[in-house]
Order: structure tokens, then sequence, then C-alpha cells
């Protein structure tokens, strides 16, 4: 860590941890899909693995809560349709000038090695990022960025039409989605096994639950712009606890099946908690001058969207052509549990390449051709 810089509550431009920590729930979520690998091969997960698979998919309920309290933070003096527009169009050359790229290597990956995968698979869906079913996703995961892009609408909706009076507006947004989930809970059952096969795509997406903890980000940007002297390290600690507290829920209560779509409202409950404690202690942290790791964190935050969106593909390729568990036939859990661990470290390092020799060089493209950094003064 590095303690230097500006006084406690001066605002920083560049929220260092926050990289960190969106690299973190990206990590978290590759050892999650990673360890579910070696039972198939007849090892054990060990404890690293074993923890991730309680816990590791939360990393999805960090980064919503992220991008809710960034697109808060970084939107704070815009307001009219011109500021909303050029955000919409610096947000869509980021998801964009990302995800399509990996869109291709996909295609290229299951047309080579296995064209069956590609059945079913809704092309227009999956490369528009609009509402669909998350077994017809070209790429499984991406599921979070029709999330992503849900949300930036309505966010620069929000910023056109309400302008800066939108602070006022978000709290009684939060209650309004929460009363909703409450009702979709105890008395329309909707989140039933039963009920939740025959919800509409649309509700599953534009009525969801995590759009809470895209929420609760935005309210603490808001929070913490007013209030950045304060405690840090008591967040941290607190939100170290209830992210351990969610595993053992997740393991005692739900039996490990928090991921299941009808159990969304509890988990948005049970990791997006923590979640939204540990960003503010993150904050917290940087505003007393306390930056973790800086040059590593804003390299490896910035490679977390690779990260996020290869390893499914560098993992199913690990098993498809490098036969990676045929070859770990009769080798001792721990061996396995190492190469496994090893494997990560590779799809890391890959994606932070990826991110310096294609993204960054994309993003700026698209950030070119959409013309987002030219200024719109808006009123309202």
């Amino acid at each position: 860590m590095r303690a230097a810089g500006p006084a406690r509550g001066e605002h920083r431009d560049t929220l260092s941890n926050i990289q960190c920590l969106r690299f973190v729930a990206a990590l978290l979520v590759v050892l999650f899909h990673a360890g579910a690998y070696l039972p198939y091969g007849g090892h054990q997960r060990g404890a690293l693995f074993e923890a991730a698979a309680l816990t590791g998919f939360g990393g999805v309920d960090i980064f919503f809560v992220i991008s809710g309290f960034i697109m808060a933070w970084t939107t704070r003096q815009a307001s009219g349709a011109g500021d909303a527009q050029r955000f919409l169009r610096r947000r869509v050359a980021r998801i964009y000038s990302g995800y399509w790229p990996f869109c291709l290597i996909y295609l290229a990956a299951f047309w080579f090695t296995g064209p069956a995968r590609l059945e079913g698979v809704d092309m227009a869906g999956s490369f528009s990022l609009w509402p669909t079913p998350v077994g017809e996703l070209l790429i499984s995961v991406s599921w979070t960025l029709v999330f992503e892009m849900y949300f930036y609408v309505l966010f620069a909706l929000l910023i056109a039409i309400m302008g800066r009076r939108r602070e006022a507006l978000l709290p009684a947004l939060f209650c309004a989605f929460l009363a909703w989930t409450a009702y979709s809970v105890f008395v329309r059952g909707a989140y039933t096994p039963a009920a939740f096969e025959q919800m509409s795509k649309y509700e599953v997406y534009w009525a969801s639950p995590y759009l809470l903890q895209f929420l609760a980000g935005a309210l603490a940007a808001q929070w913490l712009h007013t209030r950045r002297a304060g405690p840090a390290w008591p967040y941290l600690a607190l939100g170290l606890l209830l992210w351990v507290a969610a595993g053992y829920l997740n393991a005692a209560v739900f039996d490990g099946g928090l991921t299941r779509g009808d159990r969304v409202p509890w988990r948005v409950l049970i990791f997006g908690a923590p979640a939204l404690v540990l960003l503010i202690g993150l904050v917290r942290l940087e505003f007393a001058g306390v930056v973790i790791a800086p040059r590593w964190s804003v390299l490896l935050g910035g490679a977390s969207y690779a990260l996020y969106l290869s390893h499914p593909v560098l993992l199913y390729l690990a098993q498809r052509l490098g036969g990676l568990n045929r070859s770990l036939t009769g080798s001792t859990d721990l061996v396995a549990q190492g190469a496994y661990l090893l494997l990560v470290v590779l799809i890391v390092l890959l994606s932070t390449a990826h991110y310096r020799a294609i993204e960054r060089p994309l993003h700026r493209l698209f950030r070119r051709l959409l013309r987002t950094d030219t200024h719109h003064s808006g009123g309202g």
C-alpha cells in the first residue's frame, strides 16, 4: 500500500482502490468457474476452490455495485440531454469495444472445436446485448452486460430528464425497486422455482432485484461525496466478515445454490451488502491517502473486463484442446488444484496482454468514432 497524495477527505479523480476491487471481483468469478472443473476430473476442490464455489460468483455482485458507484461518481455534474448522450456514447464505446472481439473469439473457438455449441445461440441478442435467456447467449457470462447496458440507458434518461435533481430521485427509485422485489417474492410468488421458469425474459432483466445493487452503489457515491472523511478500516473489516457470513449462509441455508435464478432476491441481499460495505471502505481508505498498489491496481483493474470475458473460453479450450483433466488422471488432489491455480494465473496474464495490446487501442478507436470527448452542455 502507498500512503501519499491528497489529504483526508480530498477528492481524487482516479479511484485506484476501486480498480483493485474490480480485479478481485473478476478473479473471484474465475476461481469459481475454474474450480467447477476439478470434480469432473475426480478431484477435490480443496480449501481455496471450495471457498470460491461458495462465494466466487459474488464477484458479479461486486461488479454491479461498482458500476452504480462509478456512474454516479463520474456524472455528478452532468445534466441535460447533451450530457446524457455523451455519457451513453462513452459507455457504449467501453462495453462493445471490449466485448465484440471476444464474441469473434468465442465464435471461432466453438466453430472449430464443437459447432454443436452454436446451436440455439441467439446471435443478434448476443452481439447486441439485448435481453436474452442465458442459455441462448454466445458468451454465457455476458448476461451481466445486459444488465449493465440497461442501467446505463436508465441512468442516461435520469441525466437527461432530471438533471442534477436525480440525486433526490435515486433514493425513491431504490425504495420503489425494493418494494417491487418484496411484492414479487412475498405476494406474487414470482421467485419460486416453478414461477421463475415462466417469468418473461424482460422481467428477468428489467425488473430484476440486481438493479438494487446498481442503485445502492449510486447512493453510496452520493453519500461519499459529502462524507469523504471518516473510518475506513472498520468498513473493510465488516465487509470481509459479511462476505464470510455470505458464504456460510450459501452453504448452510441454500445448500450452495444461491446462483439459481429463483434465489436472486436473497443473493442480492446476502452478497450485495458486503460488496457495498467493502466499496465504501476502500473509497474511504483512498480519501485518507492509502492506495493499494496503485500501478498494479490500475493495470489489473483495467484488465478485469478482459479477464471476465476471456476465462470461460480459455477454461473450455484447456479441456477441449489441452485435455487438462485427462492429463491429471491419477494425480493427487493437491497436484490437480495446483495445476488449476497455475491455469488461473495464465488466464490473468493472457487477459492483461489482451487488454494492453487489443482492448485499449480498440477502446480509443471507438471513442474517436463515437466522438465521446465532444463536450455537450445541457440544462435542467
